[in-house]
């Protein structure tokens, strides 16, 4: 209790927080830079710092506790957060302004090892790449004929990724498929391809698409869906805040009757999973 009443006195010494995954944060930091502007008592601002700080620690400390990852995973993973995403979206090489916080990372890649490895996958299916985190993540926890099948809209995206997981022996399990994921999905779907494993982590106003395809024409009896994103950074249970042009859409698999209000589903030996990062 000290240590936090000593917080509240000084604050932390350190910089500022990298960009929070929690509205409620980022809306706290706003709250403590229009506080400076006015003057403040410096006694507020540190215990609104002291908040920050405690919200960030614990991101922190899930991020200490957890495995880490391989040589070519940690290489993707830096070259992600280093490539100059404004420069190529400038030059019009991808279709959309890109941030490297879409990628999965080395804590939700072992979430989805962990799944992948006790439920013996060999055949997975992803929905959305970006640079192949996740693809490379759950190939390197399958046996040597497994394999990943890997959907894309951008044509940069998938020649980035290409070159990222190549570079680790497991590349190789990595299959991508380019274009909109709906078509990917209904092409596998008429092939009768079945998967034993699904992530969807991709654009959120088809996610009721590709769930609806996904549970009941591709995922293999036994199989199991993970769906990413449950509460969308927290912003759908905060209420009020959507993507432009996208709010009916945008959160409409969230009301799904199979999925509404609950974070497992288990329907004729099938069973969906959606987790709230």
């Amino acid at each position: 209790m000290s240590g936090f009443i000593d917080l509240l006195k000084h604050g932390r010494k350190s910089k500022m927080s990298k960009r929070s995954r929690d509205p409620a944060i980022n809306k706290l930091r706003e709250v403590k830079a229009e506080a400076e502007s006015l003057g403040i008592p410096e006694t507020i601002i540190n215990g609104l710092q002291a908040v920050d700080d405690l919200a960030t620690a614990r991101e922190d400390y899930c991020d200490s506790k957890t495995s880490t990852a391989s040589e070519p995973m940690a290489a993707l993973i830096k070259d992600t957060f280093e490539h100059p995403w404004q420069n190529v979206y400038k030059e019009g090489k991808t279709t959309w302004n890109i941030t490297p916080r879409m990628m999965s990372g080395n804590l939700e890649g072992y979430v989805l090892k962990f799944l992948v490895s006790a439920s013996k996958s060999k055949n997975v299916l992803e929905v959305g790449m970006f640079t192949g985190c996740a693809a490379l993540g759950m190939a390197e926890v399958m046996p040597d004929d497994g394999k990943v099948v890997t959907c894309e809209i951008d044509p940069y995206l998938v020649d980035l990724a290409r070159k990222l997981m190549d570079r680790s022996p497991h590349g190789k399990k990595v299959e991508i498929l380019t274009g909109p994921a709906i078509e990917s999905l209904n092409g596998l779907a008429k092939k009768n391809q079945k998967f034993d494993f699904i992530f969807i982590d991709a654009d959120k106003p088809g996610y009721c698409d590709y769930f609806n395809i996904c549970f009941s024409e591709l995922l293999a009896p036994g199989g199991t869906i993970a769906m990413d994103n449950a509460l969308f950074g927290g912003f759908d249970a905060y209420k009020g805040w959507y993507y432009a042009n996208q709010e009916k859409r945008g959160h409409e698999w969230n009301r799904l009757k199979t999925l509404k209000n609950l974070a497992y589903l288990r329907e004729k030996s099938k069973q969906a999973l959606t987790t709230c990062c």
